[in-house]
């Protein structure tokens, strides 16, 4: 019986092409540059693409369509998936005509060919934003491993600044990590064919960590899997430099370097808003957050706040839960309240808003809580009755 693919997935910057790397030195399992099959797939009319009466056309149109930035050149460049695994149109065709119609085949289309020509017997697929579709990717691999990769998002939100693609700020890296967790973290705690490991553990106790992998993956260890010249270039395809460690020997050194590199202002402010995802993996905080701030609107991108945020957090007050029945001793307002993607456009929404504030005023008050007005220099002017009389009441509680 054949061993099902593997998937590999993670927060970008947090070790998957290094743990890529790893199980392609192993003489069964091939893992070739990334796909981003899912995330394209995820916009597709899947049903259209294996219909059979125009498979396997739109299927193959389908391939044709995933290209990616060229970052080895001009960055206005693009270069397809075919060119990355060295397939022709004619070759997919000809794959996928003798096929049952259906998404795996497509995948197969082009990792299974690549994986032949190695001679191996099992694929891998890493691409790390796969995370944002994971449901997906179970759907069509039911028997599938995915593996995901956890760094601690101080390292994780320094190197997401290092690369073209990344973010801007530390803050905006450091939201961008908490939303991918939330998204995928439910999965990871239901599924059972599912396997997390850590990149502070694959470099400090790399042989050990890489055993436990192989046998949940059902394969024997190989000490082949520890050098990794050879497959790091196969995964970093494009030679982009901020992958070339992949092909060295293991550092340890490139765990932690956050405590290196981070001011105050910065690790009050992830611990502030994701110490309780920290602590869930095994990352100690290194300040005391004893108070509960309860804030609004919840969908909200903390960065644009970033150094409010931190003096709030100073004050010791963390914008997550200890525990379930906990209750908060301060309230967070963000941004201006009335906003429509806040609070919805219509009169009788305006007069739930404004009601809705003015009953957590009253119960600040009462119940002797510390309140925070939250807004960026650019929105000090608000337009219509119910807006400016937020600000009125708002305004002594704005930091």
């Amino acid at each position: 019986m054949e061993s099902p693919p593997i998937f590999i997935v993670g927060v970008q910057r947090s070790g998957t092409t290094l743990l890529s790397a790893m199980l392609a030195a192993h003489s069964r399992m091939s893992c070739g540059p990334e796909t981003h099959f899912f995330q394209r797939l995820a916009f597709e009319n899947i049903e259209n693409l294996v219909n059979p009466v125009h498979w396997p056309k739109n299927a193959l149109d389908f391939i044709k369509s995933i290209t990616f930035t060229n970052f080895t050149a001009n960055t206005s460049q693009r270069i397809s998936i075919l060119e990355k695994y060295h397939r022709s149109e004619q070759q997919i065709y000809e794959y996928l005509k003798d096929q049952q119609p259906g998404v795996p085949a497509i995948l197969n289309s082009i990792v299974l060919p690549y994986m032949h020509s190695l001679k191996k017997s099992r694929w891998v697929e890493k691409t790390p934003d796969h995370i944002k579709h994971l449901g997906l990717v179970r759907e069509y691999f039911p028997d599938s491993p995915i593996i995901r990769i956890i760094r601690d998002p101080r390292d994780v939100a320094l190197s997401l600044m290092n690369v073209p693609w990344g973010a801007k700020t530390f803050f905006e890296a450091i939201d961008y990590w908490k939303r991918m967790d939330e998204l995928s973290n439910e999965f990871f705690t239901k599924d059972q064919c599912s396997y997390t490991l850590r990149f502070e553990d694959l470099v400090a106790e790399t042989e050990f960590e890489l055993k436990k992998l192989c046998e949940f993956l059902g394969e024997n260890y190989e000490k082949s899997m520890l050098n990794t010249s050879t497959t790091g270039k196969q995964v970093n395809s494009q030679d982009v430099p901020w992958k070339k460690k992949v092909e060295q020997p293991v550092d340890k050194n490139r765990a932690y370097s956050w405590k290196n590199h981070l001011s105050d202002e910065m690790i009050r402010y992830t611990e502030g808003i994701i110490g309780i995802h920290l602590l869930r993996y095994g990352y100690p905080l290194t300040g005391n957050f004893p108070y509960l701030g309860e804030y609004f609107p919840k969908q909200i991108h903390f960065h644009f706040y970033s150094k409010k945020v931190s003096l709030i957090a100073e004050n010791g007050i963390r914008f997550w839960k200890k525990e379930t029945e906990e209750k908060p001793v301060a309230t967070i307002f963000f941004g201006e309240p009335m906003k429509s993607k806040y609070f919805g456009t219509n009169i009788l929404d305006r007069i739930k808003t404004i009601a809705y504030i003015l009953k957590i005023l009253i119960q600040t008050i009462v119940k002797k809580r510390t309140l925070y007005w939250l807004i960026s220099e650019e929105n000090q002017k608000f337009n219509g009755i119910g807006n400016k009389f937020l600000s009125i009441l708002l305004k002594p509680f704005q930091l």
